[in-house]
C-alpha cells in the first residue's frame, strides 16, 4: 500500500472514533435539542453543565 493511502485510512479512521464520541452532541445540534451534560473529567466546562457520575 502505498503512504497516502495510509495515512487516508488513519484519517477516516480518526473521524469515524470523533463521531462516534460526540454522537450525542451532534444529535442535539442538528435536533435543535438542548446540550447534554458533559463528563465529569471535562474540568473545563462549568460544574453545573458537568454530568455527577
Amino acid at each position: 500500500m502505498k503512504t497516502g493511502t495510509i495515512i487516508a485510512i488513519i484519517v477516516c479512521v480518526l473521524v469515524a472514533c470523533c463521531l462516534f464520541t460526540h454522537r450525542r452532541v451532534i444529535r442535539a445540534l442538528v435536533k435543535h435539542e438542548p446540550m447534554p451534560k458533559a463528563p465529569k473529567w471535562h474540568f473545563w466546562v462549568r460544574k453545573e453543565n458537568r454530568r455527577d457520575a
